[in-house]
């Protein structure tokens, strides 16, 4: 089964330990918050042998626990161990941002697969696993310059991503070609950030410059943003793609 995972093998090997306990323990096994390419795996991996299910604490969103039993279990939302949080303050500092209120989190040791998504709007909200939430609204006092408070959610939020849209005219749809162009950069400055391991595409880290992207693809890129290609099924008379990035905000 392994070799159907290229690059993902000791995730592969966690999901097979997990299935193994759901299987032959009959227990429920509860999860880290994945993302949608790790999601994927788990559902490919287990199969139909068991019942696999997710949530994130907010409505569409990307990073979810997952929980693998047995049929027989009847799960609850509340069995996903799932805090959802408010960020309270004061803009006189600045906005905060998804990335401020991400890199506070990371500063106090909490594992990125402990928390969820993030929510920067008009009101900050993050979701975060129960058994971390005592330790961060213990430490977490203040994020950049603004002193915070933190309270605990009980509504229900849907999370809906604002971006820009831009065209962009490209010779090849290679990954090293599509990161310099729509981010503004050196194509030997994308070149060794993917080879750096600082570009994802559709959640998952590619190390090949020459990977080819494809219509819907999402790439990330580290410290610069992410963006979703949309071809437009247009060429132009030298042979070149048009194609449209959506940038998420």
């Amino acid at each position: 089964m392994l070799e159907h995972f290229k690059g993902d093998e000791v995730f592969v090997k966690k999901i097979l330990d997990y299935q193994f306990q759901a299987l032959h323990h009959q227990r429920m096994v509860l999860t880290p918050f994945y993302n949608p390419h790790e999601q994927e795996i788990v559902r490919s991996v287990i199969g139909k042998e068991l019942k696999v299910l997710s949530y994130g604490g907010f409505t569409n969103a990307e990073n979810q626990r997952m929980i693998i039993c047995p049929d027989f279990y009847e799960i609850e939302k509340s069995d996903f161990e799932i805090q959802l949080v408010e960020v309270i303050y004061r803009q006189q500092f600045g906005r905060i941002q998804h990335k401020d209120i991400l890199g506070a989190l990371m500063n106090l040791g909490i594992k990125r697969e402990c928390v969820g998504d993030i929510f920067d709007r008009e009101r900050c909200f993050f979701a975060c696993t129960k058994q971390t939430y005592p330790y961060i609204i213990q430490t977490l006092k203040q994020i950049k310059k603004s002193k915070i408070k933190l309270q605990e959610c009980h509504e229900d939020i849907e999370i809906v991503h604002d971006y820009t849209s831009r065209s962009f005219i490209l010779s090849s749809m290679r990954l090293d070609k599509v990161v310099s162009t729509m981010f503004k950069v050196p194509r030997a400055l994308a070149s060794e950030a993917i080879r750096n391991g600082h570009v994802k595409v559709n959640y998952k880290i590619v190390e090949e410059v020459s990977y080819l992207c494809h219509n819907s693809d999402m790439v990330s890129f580290k410290h610069h943003g992410r963006v979703k290609i949309v071809d437009e099924n247009k060429q132009t008379r030298q042979g070149n793609y048009v194609v449209s990035g959506y940038f998420y905000k």
